[in-house]
């Protein structure tokens, strides 16, 4: 029997390496707004937060200016950004694996829902997800990471907590798995760290696809 029936998986930075469609977006955005650009480097705290945050936090956008600086973002991810992006090594063998093992495997992500459908389907792996549970378009703001957790076990029919493992890449997965009452699991291929995982209270820190196979036994 296995000791999970369910894997979450945060998107972005966890299943599919996307940042270099994300930051090239996102220094468009800059650009189109007039500010000075940011280096690539810099903008990779922007993975794994809202957007909305992510601007408003890291950079001092105003709130008169937010939505302007994310529709200049969408206006280039949309049409080119969106395929920048590669799966992670060994993650597809994982999700076959976790299925052939009759675990349910979804995804809650901060992404929009429909762009994580769209990289999903170009990447040819939708149907390996039973569950997909991202932002509205319009919500960017106000979805907490516990929210899409619990949205996304309710669709998986997930009643066991501690049935559930939640995995992800930044300490906001961490996070939202510890408000949902499940157990997590950090990544150390996405752009978080072994020092936030355990400062936020990560279950497992993992550094290969393969482990969280092993954790599902």
């Amino acid at each position: 029997m296995a000791k999970y029936d369910y894997v979450i998986f945060d998107f972005d930075g966890t299943v599919v390496d996307t940042g270099e469609g994300i930051i090239k977006s996102l220094q468009y955005s800059f650009k189109e707004m007039g500010r000075e650009v940011p280096d690539m480097s810099d903008l990779k705290k922007f993975i794994g937060p809202p957007i909305y945050y992510s601007y408003t936090h890291f950079y001092g956008v105003g709130e008169d200016e937010v939505e302007e600086y994310i529709r200049k973002y969408r206006e280039r991810y949309k049409v080119k950004g969106i395929y920048e992006c590669h799966l992670y090594e060994g993650m597809k063998t994982l999700l076959d694996e976790l299925r052939s093992k009759g675990i349910k495997v979804g995804v809650a992500s901060s992404k929009p829902q429909h762009l994580i459908y769209s990289v999903a389907d170009y990447l040819g792996i939708t149907e390996k997800f039973d569950a997909i549970v991202g932002v509205k378009i319009d919500d960017s703001n106000h979805s907490t990471k516990t929210g899409l957790v619990l949205e996304a076990m309710k669709l998986l029919g997930a009643t066991e907590k501690e049935k559930v493992l939640m995995v992800g890449d930044r300490l906001f997965d961490i996070d939202g798995a510890k408000g949902a009452g499940v157990d997590s699991c950090g990544v150390l291929w996405g752009y978080g760290n072994e020092e936030e995982f355990r400062e936020h209270g990560a279950t497992y820190i993992v550094a290969k696809a393969e482990e969280i196979s092993e954790l599902s036994k």
